[in-house]
């Protein structure tokens, strides 16, 4: 990911795909970002000036440099949630990428929802392509030479999605993928009397946000009390439809924006409250 910057006019003649072959896809002048480079360090910057050599116009769009660093699992998850209202034919670099400079590929993706996705094959495309269904992939040449390789971010995705949002052709960026390394998914079980799922992140207001999908619990009326066994802790919660009807300092649960079924505080953190954290299961009596 780091190295000494190198000028990039140079490595446009290493991609095949600047060769600037039209197609008749839509493509939105939009590239949006998503990393675990952080605020602070230079690497964002040098990611955009990247781009904007290539395709000075361009719109670039910032969804998140604060993901945890080197965490592929949480960033896949959170991509996912991220990107879900991005106009069609945006083009998203994705990069959490502890592995850079291995033997691992990188990617070009076209989804179903038709968003181009550029990122390191190493599962952070998970629920992406869960949400949103493959199309089409192709594997972006690595040169050996003319780029560093520990910022493949900055000298391949980054030009990759310039050329992209320039409307070059998707199929010049590489030979087709076989395959995409994709991560085991935690998906909730729902019986008749019990959903059984388990904690997938915690926000930072400290709501506790789980698999479970709030589309299979239709049986659940506002007002009532839910019986929920976190880490060994049996907890009974009121079922709500806004975090404003809750007393404060109470936990309680409802399902969120995202279709999930959620446990929080009212302008206060559930996670630091239980003590719970993301892994933990979570079984809910219906």
């Amino acid at each position: 990911m780091r190295s000494a910057l190198i000028p990039l006019w140079p490595l446009l003649a290493l991609f095949p795909f600047l060769s600037g072959c039209q197609s008749q896809r839509s493509v939105s002048p939009l590239i949006a970002l998503f990393t675990d480079f952080g605020p602070s360090d230079p690497y964002v910057a040098q990611l955009k000036g990247s781009i904007k050599t290539v395709s000075p116009t361009v719109e670039i769009l910032d969804l998140s440099h604060a993901n945890a660093a080197y965490d592929i699992p949480a960033a896949s998850y959170l991509l996912a949630k991220s990107t879900r209202t991005l106009p069609s034919g945006t083009v998203v670099i994705a990069v959490v990428d502890p592995t850079v400079g291995s033997s691992r590929a990188g990617l070009a993706v076209r989804t179903q929802a038709g968003r181009f996705y550029l990122a390191p094959d190493n599962g952070i495309l998970t629920e992406v392509l869960a949400r949103e269904g493959l199309a089409e992939a192709r594997i972006l040449p690595i040169p050996t030479k003319g780029v560093s390789s520990t910022f493949h971010a900055r000298d391949i995705f980054g030009p990759a999605a310039a050329q992209l949002a320039n409307e070059d052709s998707f199929a010049l960026l590489g030979t087709k993928a076989e395959k995409i390394l994709r991560l085991p998914r935690n998906t909730a079980t729902v019986m008749p009397t019990m959903a059984k799922g388990q904690v997938l992140f915690i926000d930072h207001y400290g709501n506790i946000l789980t698999n479970i999908p709030g589309s299979e619990l239709g049986k659940l009326k506002v007002g009532q009390l839910l019986t929920v066994r976190v880490r060994g802790k049996s907890l009974s919660l009121p079922f709500l439809r806004t975090y404003a009807e809750a007393p404060a300092s109470r936990p309680f649960a409802l399902i969120n924006s995202d279709g999930e079924f959620e446990i929080a505080v009212n302008q206060g953190s559930a996670a630091r409250k239980l003590g719970i954290k993301a892994g933990d299961p979570v079984i809910l009596k219906l």
